[in-house]
């Protein structure tokens, strides 16, 4: 469950970026996350509830935007999504061109975990 060192640094940078603009409250955190992380939204949802109690970001809302996986092949030159396949319902990256099946891609969105914007009082 890397959910909780991922959001314990999410949280300090919002507590930091907070502090540094002499913020009272934090009302709303903008995030994406790309899908290639491995990152459950609603895991981190309930990891930022029980981190934030006592500090100004508790009770603030997580908006968390999914970005779906794209890559550009090197040989056929696609430029778009990759497909997935399930296995033990789990739905697992193929990191391939869909058109040639070639491995010599570029990841070019799909590994992001940042925030992206913060609501302040």
């Amino acid at each position: 469950m890397h959910e909780i060192s991922i959001a314990g640094a999410i949280v300090d940078a919002v507590l930091d970026a907070a502090k540094k603009n002499n913020a009272k409250k934090v009302n709303e955190v903008f995030i994406e996350i790309g899908e290639l992380t491995a990152l459950n939204p609603e895991q981190l949802r309930f990891i930022f509830k029980a981190i934030t109690a006592g500090t100004p970001a508790e009770g603030a809302r997580y908006d968390i935007q999914v970005i779906t996986p794209l890559i550009n092949c090197k040989k056929c030159l696609y430029n778009g999504p990759i497909e997935f396949f399930e296995k033990l319902h789990f739905f697992l990256p193929v990191i391939k061109c869909p058109r040639c099946g070639e491995n010599d891609v570029d990841i070019i969105a799909g590994r992001e975990c940042c925030v992206k914007k913060i609501k302040i009082l």
